[in-house]
């Protein structure tokens, strides 16, 4: 569980940050349609976001870098996301100061294990 603050996920969550959650590939299954976006992140992965094709909102997304794995936005769970709780902050090179992330979160300027700070 984490936040991140890259400039994409700051643009689709219209905040600051998103917050989202790494789950198993073969633990999620989606039921109807959807449409989806891909875009080449800056490591030259592949990003790809599964959204409602009625009201836009992200189902998923996932990386061509951990293709077992999917990140699900927090909110999508919403009412039922007591549970959530951020453990790091991804991106922090993009944080905003006005971007109020609690302070004892540990802080990566890109993915775990690939910080160029």
């Amino acid at each position: 569980m984490f936040q991140c603050a890259c400039v994409n996920c700051q643009k689709v969550s219209g905040s600051g940050h998103s917050s989202v959650v790494l789950v198993a590939a073969d633990s999620v299954g989606i039921a109807g349609a959807t449409k989806t976006i891909s875009r080449t992140a800056a490591s030259g992965a592949s990003f790809t976001r599964h959204f409602c094709p009625e009201c836009g909102t992200t189902i998923c997304a996932f990386s061509s870098r951990a293709p077992g794995m999917r990140i699900l936005p927090a909110g999508l769970f919403a009412g039922q996301n007591d549970w959530f709780e951020p453990n790091q902050l991804i991106f922090a090179r993009s944080h905003l100061a006005w971007d109020l992330i609690a302070d004892h979160l540990p802080r990566h300027d890109t993915y775990r294990g690939v910080d160029r700070s």
